[in-house]
């Protein structure tokens, strides 16, 4: 099986970056592999030159235009690629050019209030926040792209304007919306054409078959799957790398997407089925080989509006395939609720105990209420979209930003600092809540501010196209031309900020160990009292240990955070929350003082809804009786619990059996999204002292894969020692 793909795999894996050389993933367009054809466009430093001369003669016009014209720029001078060791052509300026160039300096001359100036300098240098413009989180109406193919969702624009000009002119603001989305659908067209016509000109048999299937891109929608993945491929690449919107979701259920293409395939006899796998695994290795930190996501699995499960032929084959080729990127996720075959569930879940760490499972129906709980209309929610981690969102309708991160601990410490010697415990926490109250409250006003930019400063010309609703009101889909315009806070370390609550309750008021002065000054000095340190984290009221006093203190917590959710944006929608940390467990922590619970100053604080590192002591059933104690369905946005299990708990029919019940009994008791890490810390150790014999040892981090090998030995002791709670 896939015996030509794996000739072409050290191929592959060179071509948008040499692997012989360091490697940055947060980087990753930073670097070239394969040099394409000169001839065919300009390197880096000649689309640069190229891109400041054209800046400095273009009329003014609305940013929509303006943006338009220079991506056309990038389009019609982009150096391209075919070769003959892949079925996916090369864009060579993949850096995004445009950020340098335009989104930048328009971004940087946006203006803050004094306001949301003064908030920053508070609370974003003190690493109680990080508020940012996202522009990381969209996924186009896939199946618009599907029905009607890059010339199809051209003309729909255009049939919209002249709808619209018809009942009255159009203003300024809406002929530019117009505007930005001809100019840039025509360029896409262009550089398809292009590339066809070079790949026509060369004579190797995947040179034909790349220019038929662009041909066909290029006068309407795919026919076959190998069009299918082509299109998807091409509007990832040129958004991501080009027109700086990161696409979150390859397809909107790739296995179901696909299914009636590779149906019609094998019927017709243009494929066979080993090269329809082949073609797949083409497909996920130019994923694999562009290697982004965080991953590239899809999804599979789900059902349909009559309660049919989606899993099917397809569903198999990209798993098979994945599993041949042992990548760890793109990531999946997985839709799963009662009626999820066995079979399928027990197929991933057997990658996962041999080391394909790359899954997350999504209970649909805790989705469906969700959606239902914020007045989404049960035939629009069925089908919502899996994006980034474990986010959800209404499919070609709904477009969540994520600006505001928050450090839930540093609320905490700050109203310990500032707590009287002789205060009680519940003066403490009622100071922390209303520190924890004061940061979000300014936080949104800032987020709100800054959002009312989105789409001055990057208008979303390729992502409009695609989503009906904005071609209607003519406004951009990103900034607030969808149905649902949202915003998500994303709270972190949770556990940690419960444990730290546990620690001053039970070392200060319960046990008496210490007073509240002599706790203070032993934070102050990074704890300088080991017995005193020890004692705290050796506590039995830890969240994630099923701990009724912990699992309160979570609850009210939670409860806490939940009570922003459904604020008003400045984008016509609401704030969502998302137990989610993404790296700020990382960046949070190295900027926040000792804790109550025995961290050290600069460590890492929890991950999304998970344990602090090694506090899991009664196994995964505990883990998972904290989380369900802060009700995960609450969280609209996701909710991420990472359960870590030991190799000889997973062995075998029983071990099969045992991970089998624990999704299905998560799912069945209102779980969220859940994901697993296997490991032995002796296997760990080992991998840490010789990565050399683990190449390819992977890790599952927050909502993403990476390889143990890429890891800080910092990051890698905090797995060692969860690993070790569980021997």
């Amino acid at each position: 099986m896939l015996e030509r793909l794996k000739k072409d795999l050290p191929f592959l894996q060179n071509k948008y970056h040499n692997s012989a050389e360091p490697f940055n993933a947060f980087h990753r367009m930073a670097y070239h592999g394969w040099p394409g054809d000169p001839e065919t466009g300009y390197d880096d430093d000649e689309m640069d030159a190229g891109l400041n001369m054209l800046l400095a003669s273009l009329p003014e016009e609305p940013h929509p235009v303006t943006k338009a014209r220079v991506f056309a720029y990038v389009l019609d001078h982009m150096r391209i690629g075919i070769d003959e060791h892949d079925f996916f052509p090369l864009l060579y300026n993949w850096n995004r050019p445009l950020k340098k160039a335009l989104i930048g300096p328009w971004q940087k001359a946006c203006t803050k209030s004094e306001e949301s100036c003064a908030y920053l300098d508070r609370y974003g240098q003190s690493g109680d926040v990080a508020i940012r413009l996202d522009y990381d989180h969209s996924v186009p109406d896939w199946h618009a792209l599907y029905t009607l193919g890059f010339p199809g969702i051209l003309a729909r624009a255009e049939a919209y304007r002249a709808e619209r000009e018809a009942v009255s002119p159009l203003t300024a603001d809406e002929a530019g919306y117009f505007d930005g989305i001809e100019i840039t659908y025509a360029a896409i067209l262009r550089l398809i054409a292009r590339m066809r016509d070079y790949a026509a000109a060369c004579t190797f048999e995947k040179a034909q078959e790349m220019a038929a299937c662009l041909d066909r891109l290029y006068v309407g929608p795919p026919t076959t799957m190998y069009e299918q993945l082509m299109l998807i491929f091409l509007y990832w690449f040129i958004s991501e790398s080009i027109d700086v919107y990161q696409v979150r979701s390859l397809g909107s259920g790739l296995d179901d997407d696909l299914l009636p293409f590779y149906t019609g395939d094998l019927e017709s006899g243009r494929y066979t089925a080993e090269q329809l796998d082949e073609l797949i695994g083409y497909f996920l290795m130019q994923f694999s080989a562009i290697g982004n930190y965080w991953g590239q996501p899809l999804y599979l699995g789900g059902s349909r509006a009559d309660g049919s499960c989606k899993v099917n032929a397809v569903s198999y084959r990209i798993l098979a395939v994945y599993d041949e080729l042992g990548i760890y990127n793109p990531k999946f996720q997985i839709k799963y609720n009662a009626a999820t075959p066995d079979r399928f569930l027990q197929t991933i879940l057997d990658m996962i105990r041999r080391g394909h760490s790359s899954f997350v499972f999504i209970c649909e129906d805790t989705v469906h209420r969700q959606m239902a709980e914020r007045g989404i209309p049960a035939d629009r929610a069925w089908d919502f979209d899996v994006k980034g981690c474990y986010e959800y969102a209404v499919r070609g309708g709904e477009f969540p930003t994520a600006p505001f991160y928050l450090n839930l601990l540093s609320s905490l410490l700050r109203a310990l600092d500032e707590a009287d010697d002789h205060a009680e415990y519940d003066d403490i926490v009622s100071a922390f809540y209303a520190n924890l109250d004061t940061v979000i409250r300014g936080g949104i006003k800032v987020c709100n501010e800054l959002e009312k930019d989105l789409g001055r400063i990057n208008p979303a010309n390729m992502l409009s196209a695609t989503i009906e609703h904005s071609l209607r009101v003519a406004r951009d889909a990103y900034y607030d031309g969808a149905e649902y315009n949202t915003s998500a806070l994303w709270p972190n370390g949770f556990a940690t900020t419960v444990d730290a609550l546990m620690a001053i309750r039970q070392l200060v008021y319960v046990q008496r160990i210490c007073t509240l002065a002599e706790l203070k000054q032993v934070l102050d000095n990074n704890w300088s009292d080991p017995a005193l340190r020890a004692r705290a984290m050796n506590l039995p009221q830890k969240f994630g240990c099923g701990d009724p006093e912990a699992d309160a203190c979570a609850k009210e917590l939670s409860e806490f955070i939940l009570g922003y959710q459904g604020i008003p944006n400045s984008r016509g929608g609401y704030y969502k929350i998302e137990m989610h940390s993404a790296r700020n467990y990382l960046n949070f922590g190295r900027r926040t003082k000792a804790s109550p619970d025995g961290r050290l100053h600069g460590e890492e604080t929890s991950k999304n809804a998970s344990p602090v590192q090694g506090m899991d002591r009664n196994g995964v059933t505990g883990v998972i009786r904290s989380a369900l104690a802060i009700e995960p369905g609450r969280y609209w946005e996701g909710f991420g619990l990472d359960l870590m299990l030991h190799e000889t708990a997973v062995k075998g029919v029983a071990g099969m059996q045992a991970l089998l019940t624990l999704l299905r009994t998560y799912d069945a008791a209102g779980g969220s999204s859940v994901q697993f890490n296997i490991f032995d810390a002796d296997t760990l150790r080992d991998a840490q002292q010789n990565p050399e014999k683990y190449q390819n040892l992977q890790v599952r981090v927050c909502g993403w894969n990476t390889l143990w090998r890429d890891m800080p030995k910092s990051e890698q002791d905090k797995f060692i020692e969860r690993a070790e709670a569980l021997s």
